[in-house]
């Protein structure tokens, strides 16, 4: 990636906001009761996100100051809609808050080491991953499609979930520098 000072502010924010955009959906999600409620409030933050985009620090974590923008968010879309009784009180919001704000940081560093190690599967690994996540293939239907029983195509992907697995802790392990 391009050095940020090098990038025009408004393509920066769009490329950080993007990449942090289903995080911060999820942190949304965490504090407030419906659907209807996360569109909301997402809405809201984008637009403030946009709004206080000259204040940011591009040296800061973007994520953690988006979600604290969002928590201001979630805390302004409550007061809006009090007559709601689904409502957690705004004590238990920031604490939800400071939670998830860490396990933000921990859910990136999972998906970029999803990443990596997909890649690092064979290429007719790689298909099963994309024909189950990607098109949202059926285990049958990916059967038939790989010309192999449900059965072969279930033991393939308990295998490739273990590879997976092993793959992204020890990546988590090594980035945070433990070692047991």
């Amino acid at each position: 990636m391009t050095e940020p000072s090098r990038i025009p502010p408004s393509t920066l924010f769009v490329q950080l906001f993007a990449k942090h955009q289903s995080a911060l959906n999820a942190f949304i999600s965490s504090l407030v009761a419906t659907r209807m409620d996360v569109d909301d409030v997402m809405q809201e933050t984008s637009l403030a996100l946009w709004r206080k985009w000259e204040d940011f620090d591009v040296n800061r974590d973007f994520l953690r100051w988006a979600c604290g923008i969002a928590h201001i968010e979630v805390l302004r879309h409550r007061r809006r809609s009090a007559t709601d009784r689904l409502w957690l009180n705004e004590e238990v919001i920031g604490l939800l808050s400071v939670e998830m704000i860490e396990e933000a940081g921990l859910f990136d560093m999972r998906r970029e080491a999803l990443a990596k190690c997909i890649d690092k599967l064979t290429e007719a690994d790689r298909t099963v991953v994309d024909l189950r996540y990607q098109t949202g293939m059926t285990v049958d239907k990916m059967a038939e499609s790989l010309g192999k029983t449900s059965r072969s195509v279930h033991r393939t992907m308990a295998r490739i979930r273990r590879l997976l697995h092993t793959c992204i802790t020890a990546k988590i392990r090594n980035a945070s520098g433990y070692h047991a």
